[in-house]
């Protein structure tokens, strides 16, 4: 039996139904009449930035959000979220915090050197509290004293800071025998639904730990003068004399190619009369930091917002030397090497087969390693039980891939992975790579709809997973998966008949006793 062809279910885009909530790109970028004509009055059109920045440079999408569709968040209730660990008696420390990075609102759990660092939402506490600061949360060993454990979270943070480039300021520390928070959270108010595999790098080394820390700092100052000076004060770690700072501005302002803002205020630079270098020395870090010779008057407009000019660059400047001088990838690079896509499969096979495969070549079938029992799932799904627990083989290692066939117990199930080496990727063909048989079982036809049901999230921005089903282990992960031209309404609304349709056809079996092979 053959499971429904995805070209069944997949509606190409209709310029008559909004999506709603998704995210879905279209080629070749569509102006602004498209647009109307496709969702007519009453839509907004917001350009979607994070977290798909490959397409800022392939091509356009947009995530359009209906004003009549709009979900209306619920504001947790402060005794909902004390379950679990959360409710357990212990010594906690607490950050309260205000973010302008997407604070989860759902408690979400980070692992951070080995420990667990809890990200609570901000939450109504009823009365005069008012509303509750989200904080980040960890409890205490018995060796460890509270100045530790604001010491773990401030690193923790600093690293979080890092990786998305926005502010997360401590506001005060709570914590005691259940990890309170601090009452009158006021904004900004900057949700996300869930924090799904966080990039939170760990330097060892305490220079770099360092320039985390001043990252963080100058991210988080309203005062321009002052955000420059922290965002120099990591050049100072590595460069302590000024004309060392001078140089090494003026060689790196040519690099410096991300930001267009930091780009416009370089090129005003380069037309002084001065390097760049001998600008920002001396007419920004020293004039912030000194209040003799030449200074930053925090009263005079003109200083003030020459400041504010500035900053983009002090930024840029910062950012390049933690990532190039201390060596701690941005949240961009991470994504542009996307070595997580086969990292546990990396190590599986080894760097030496890896570099093999890479190559062109394969090792001998025999010298072929072993693979664990997979389960293929959905990043934040509660999983589909026909691609859990399968048997996995080697069926093919050719032009710098390696294919995986993964098959149920029940021989029922079977889905094609590719372990794309040469271009590091995971990679699965839910059109010609996925297969379902029929056994005359009800439990066939539950297995029919549960694939469905995993095509149909996968195509609405699912991100695959694939974990080592006996070590609950993460061997691979794609980014949410865009969907390019198609019109996400319709072709969720198609899927949703086929599931519903095999669900039926598996309760007919059901009743009339057909139950082998389920």
């Amino acid at each position: 039996m053959s499971i429904t062809s995805p070209d069944d279910c997949i509606s190409t885009y209709n310029p008559v139904v909004a999506t709603t909530r998704d995210v879905v790109a279209f080629e070749p970028q569509p102006n602004m009449a498209f647009l109307k004509a496709a969702l007519g009055e009453g839509f907004s059109y917001v350009k979607v930035n994070a977290p798909f920045p490959r397409l800022q440079r392939e091509c356009s999408h947009y995530e359009l959000i209906g004003h009549s569709m709009v979900e209306k968040v619920a504001i947790p209730k402060l005794q909902d979220l004390y379950v679990g660990q959360l409710a357990m008696r212990g010594n906690w420390v607490a950050a309260c915090v205000r973010s302008q990075m997407a604070w989860p609102i759902v408690t979400t759990e980070v692992s951070f050197r080995e420990r667990t660092v809890f990200l609570i939402p901000w939450a109504d506490a009823g009365g005069s509290a008012g509303i509750m600061y989200p904080a980040a949360a960890v409890c205490l060993r018995p060796d460890e004293d509270r100045d530790s454990g604001q010491l773990l979270i401030s690193h923790f943070l600093s690293s979080l800071a890092w990786a998305h480039g926005q502010s997360i300021e401590i506001e005060q520390w709570g914590g005691g025998n259940f990890p309170r928070s601090m009452g009158g959270f006021n904004g900004p108010y900057v949700l996300a639904r869930e924090v799904i595999h966080p990039y939170v790098p760990d330097p060892a080394d305490a220079k770099a730990r360092l320039a985390l820390g001043f990252y963080r700092e100058g991210l988080g100052l309203n005062n321009p003068a002052y955000a420059c000076l922290s965002f120099f004060k990591i050049l100072n770690i590595f460069k302590d004399k000024g004309p060392d700072q001078i140089a090494w501005i003026d060689d790196t302002i040519p690099k410096i190619k991300d930001s267009r803002r930091a780009r416009d205020r370089i090129s005003f630079l380069q037309n002084s009369n001065q390097t760049p270098g001998k600008y920002l020395y001396g007419s920004n870090r020293c004039a912030v930091a000194h209040a003799f010779g030449t200074t930053a008057n925090p009263e005079d407009p003109a200083d003030m917002r020459r400041m504010r000019q500035d900053l983009p660059v002090a930024q840029a400047l910062a950012e390049y030397a933690i990532e190039h001088h201390f060596g701690v990838k941005s949240s961009q690079t991470i994504w542009e090497e996307h070595l997580y896509e086969l990292q546990g499969f990396t190590e599986i096979f080894g760097e030496d087969a890896v570099a093999t495969i890479k190559a062109g070549g394969s090792p001998e079938p025999d010298l072929w390693p072993p693979l664990p029992r997979l389960t293929v799932t959905l990043a934040g799904s509660e999983g589909f039980a026909a691609l859990t627990n399968l048997r996995s083989e080697i069926v093919a290692i050719v032009e710098g891939y390696v294919d995986v066939l993964c098959t149920s117990d029940n021989n029922l199930t079977a889905m094609m992975l590719r372990l794309n080496f040469a271009e590091e990727r995971l990679q699965i063909d839910v059109k010609d790579g996925l297969r379902a048989a029929d056994d005359g079982s009800e439990g066939a036809f539950r297995g029919c709809a549960t694939l469905m049901r995993f095509v149909r999230d996968y195509i609405l921005n699912g991100i695959l997973e694939v974990r080592d089903w006996d070590q609950r282990k993460l061997l691979g992960r794609c980014d949410a998966f865009i969907p390019r031209n198609l019109d996400l309404q319709a072709t969720k609304r198609n899927y949703d008949a086929i599931v519903s349709n095999y669900e039926n056809l598996a309760e007919e079996r059901s009743k009339s006793g057909s139950n082998d092979g389920g």
